[in-house]
């Protein structure tokens, strides 16, 4: 998946701000390019990987998007996206997830308060629910 996406980026046709593989979905912060809509680009996603992997099963129907409001940054998706793997118990906080993709020179600013192997802070494992409670994640 995260091939996909990245040869997506290099097309130019739109730009992936952010994004991290979980075993059963994934998260992409991205920015739409000028030619295809939220829905084409994730069905350009599913064929291609479709395509890479031989898969033959059916993907999920429907995909979940939010437009980021003025008032939403998109610093704090990227550090939702970042931490889902750790929240969601895979890994812990000592250990690197290998499935996180940001393709920018320039770090979030959360990025700059992980440790040297680029892991969080261990009391962001404990961050109650509401830290993230302000995103539109869920509608």
């Amino acid at each position: 998946m995260l091939n996909t996406l990245r040869s997506w980026h290099d097309e130019k046709d739109g730009t992936v701000l952010a994004a991290t593989v979980m075993p059963d979905h994934v998260h992409v912060l991205y920015a739409l390019g000028r030619k295809l809509t939220a829905g084409q680009c994730v069905g350009r996603w599913k064929s291609t990987l479709r395509r890479a992997i031989n898969f033959t099963e059916e993907w999920q129907r429907d995909f979940w998007e939010h437009r980021l409001r003025p008032d939403e940054a998109a610093e704090d998706y990227a550090l939702y996206i970042f931490m889902n793997p750790y929240r969601a118990g895979l890994i812990p906080a000592t250990a690197v997830w290998q499935r996180w993709w940001r393709p920018a020179a320039e770090p979030f600013g959360f990025e700059r308060h992980l440790d040297s192997s680029g892991t969080p802070q261990p009391e962001w494992l404990s961050w109650p629910e509401e830290r993230f409670a302000h995103l539109k994640t869920w509608e």
